[in-house]
């Protein structure tokens, strides 16, 4: 039995497709943990801080013999488009792990007229196929159609059983309640009741990730108005508020006065190394 690891895609300020205040930096986060819960020590999850296309992880990437690796994504289209399906570098033909992840999970998340598709224009597969690594993409249903993020939220654990079980690796956990999605800005633990004056919240931080969107408004919800890139600064005010999984800073924009609002980094609670702004 190969062992399996797993790159999550986005994150490190990137959150992916967002949908109905989901992100998918967030939920294939949240599948890669229950598929390491239950999958043991046979399962490998790497950096989930990093994003593994834009630093290009894969080009240093060593990995055991006969060890397979898996990159997890949701999709985004039209409201209508649904299923899962998995994608592996054109020229390869499909092996065992591809077809029976296909298979089980187009079960779970139908809609895919062709569940396995070859691609040749993607960073990722490129650099695994480079370096003779056993890899492939999977697209968990599509987070921008309502019926694949109830599948996906109320079914992750069996969506994790199903990769487990296409690898081939045998589950060790049982029953484990399934990972709820961050708050939408419509629940109350994510309203304006959280939002704080923090002494010694404000002042001036500076950018760690290739690209932090800025916006509008407090969440994922808001427009994006611009961004920061790695290295520039921002001076922020003492406000702050927890929402969809991020702590949220704001400062006034110079030439248009208007608020403007920026994720710090994840809600753990207290200031960490890869945030995506740190205080300087």
């Amino acid at each position: 039995m190969a062992k399996l690891y797993i790159i999550c895609g986005h994150g490190a300020g990137d959150p992916g497709a967002c949908a109905a205040g989901q992100t998918e930096e967030e939920r294939v986060r949240a599948l890669a943990a229950i598929i390491k819960e239950r999958g043991g020590a046979d399962v490998e999850v790497l950096d989930t801080s990093r994003n593994w296309y834009v630093d290009g992880g894969i080009n240093s990437l060593t990995l055991p013999e006969g060890a397979m690796l898996l990159e997890l994504h949701r999709d985004w289209a039209g409201e209508s488009a649904r299923g899962a399906h998995v994608i592996i570098y054109a020229g390869f033909e499909a092996d065992d792990f591809d077809k029976a992840l296909a298979s089980k999970l187009s079960a779970i998340l139908p809609g895919r007229s062709q569940t396995i598709v070859k691609r040749s224009d993607l960073a990722n597969p490129k650099r695994a196929a480079r370096r003779g690594i056993n890899y492939r993409l999977v697209e968990v249903g599509f987070i921008s159609n309502a019926e694949d993020r109830n599948i996906f939220d109320t079914r992750i654990t069996d969506i994790a059983d199903a990769i487990l079980a296409a690898a081939d690796i045998s589950i060790l956990a049982t029953n484990p309640q399934p990972a709820q999605p961050a708050p939408t800005p419509s629940s109350p633990s994510a309203s304006s009741s959280a939002e704080k004056a923090g002494s010694g919240f404000g002042g001036t931080y500076r950018c760690t990730v290739s690209k932090l969107n800025v916006r509008d408004a407090p969440g994922l919800s808001g427009n994006i108005v611009t961004s920061y890139a790695k290295g520039q600064t921002v001076v922020l005010d003492d406000w702050y508020v927890s929402r969809d999984g991020y702590i949220w800073g704001r400062y006034t924009g110079a030439q248009s006065g208007k608020l403007r609002y920026v994720a710090v980094g994840r809600a753990t609670g207290k200031p960490e190394p890869d945030d995506y702004l740190i205080k300087v």
